[in-house]
């Protein structure tokens, strides 16, 4: 019988609500060592996914600005240091840098859909919900250590 996701998702999940800042988002990923959170609503929906990946890709960005100087094009880049780019961040909403359109899985799916649904997507983790409210987080990284798992109990045998 195939295990399902409810079996070795992480059950204490992190998230945080529409109303977050960025500020209140590096918390939690900082001091809960995680990469990244689902975002909720009030009534526990999932409605975004904030990750540590969308932050490095806002404090990597560099706004093009694109000058004519008489017919000649010119595109400079407006390189804020990195502590301008972190005050900026601290009070964004966090719906400004999050996924919207978020992936997830249900409770009682197979492992093996799981899986394929985080390999075909070439993400790391996807929230796991039951009866559309967010129950748990699922990861890449679960899944391997169950297939080692098994792998190493037959190895064992």
């Amino acid at each position: 019988m195939n295990k399902k996701v409810c079996e070795i998702m992480e059950k204490d999940v992190y998230a945080c609500h529409t109303s977050a800042t960025l500020g209140d988002v590096l918390k939690i990923l900082v001091d809960k060592k995680v990469s990244g959170v689902p975002i909720i609503d009030d009534r526990r929906q999932v409605v975004g996914f904030i990750s540590d990946g969308d932050i490095m890709k806002y404090i990597g960005r560099e706004n093009p600005q694109t000058v004519d100087f008489a017919t000649y094009m010119f595109t400079l880049y407006d390189e804020k240091p990195l502590d301008e780019k972190v005050k900026e961040l601290l009070d964004l909403n966090v719906m400004h840098l999050a996924t919207k359109k978020v992936i997830s899985v249900a409770d009682d799916w197979d492992i093996d859909k799981a899986a394929c649904i985080l390999g075909k997507k070439k993400i790391k983790k996807a929230p796991v919900l039951k009866d559309g409210k967010l129950v748990g987080i699922i990861s890449r990284s679960q899944i391997i250590r169950y297939i080692a798992g098994l792998v190493l109990n037959k190895n064992s045998q």
